[in-house]
């Protein structure tokens, strides 16, 4: 019988790889001086401007010396390259040549700023996608409806036949309003489990 499903996408951050990266940004901005106050607004301007690759690393840590008047001098370049979270779960990328060895489809859907985006392409860990959507390639973020629609063209997917998952469930709420099935991560373990029930694997 034809399985229900024909595609999976991944959320880099939290899902692929352990780490979501949302702790080591907000320190990168306590690290210059970001009050509490302004690590919000910095995340929902000027770090989305960089995520959609309106602007560039330099660009970044400029608006918020001149924004802000934070701490952010040129030694700041290259301060994304520590991130924990480039490097992937070896469990989650085994489970994703699994599911393409059994014939499915698989995609990764990232909101991400270029500077990690290069270190992760260099180490060749994309490769193992059939597509990658990247926010700061593509110019759009999830949740925004676009970014999936996106998706689904260039993997030539239906959502009602798609899984997606990741970490935060304001990204996986405009995914189930547009049909797909959802999954919210948690551990690699739980990741595997629930995949592999949804498609019919024990």
């Amino acid at each position: 019988m034809k399985n229900k499903y024909s595609t999976v996408f991944f959320d880099w951050s939290g899902v692929v790889a352990d780490d979501s990266g949302d702790d080591f940004i907000e320190s990168s901005l306590r690290e210059i001086g970001a009050t509490n106050t302004q690590i919000p607004e910095i995340i929902k301007n000027e770090f989305s401007q960089f995520m959609l690759g309106q602007i560039s690393e330099n660009e970044y840590w400029d608006k918020l010396k001149n924004n802000y008047g934070l701490n952010a001098d040129d030694s700041r370049i290259g301060y994304f390259n520590n991130w924990q979270g480039i490097k992937p779960n070896i469990h989650i990328i085994e489970f994703v040549h699994e599911l393409k060895s059994k014939g499915f489809s698989v995609g990764l859907i990232s909101n991400i700023i270029s500077p990690v985006r290069d270190i992760i392409k260099r180490f060749g860990y994309y490769d193992i996608f059939d597509e990658t959507i990247l926010s700061c390639e593509v110019g759009l973020l999830k949740p925004q409806k676009e970014i999936y629609e996106l998706a689904l063209h260039r993997m030539d997917a239906v959502a009602q036949e798609s899984i997606f998952i990741d970490d935060k469930q304001l990204n996986l709420d405009t995914a189930n309003t547009m049909g797909f099935v959802t999954l919210l991560a948690k551990t690699p373990e739980q990741i595997i489990n629930e995949v592999n029930k949804l498609i019919g694997i024990k």
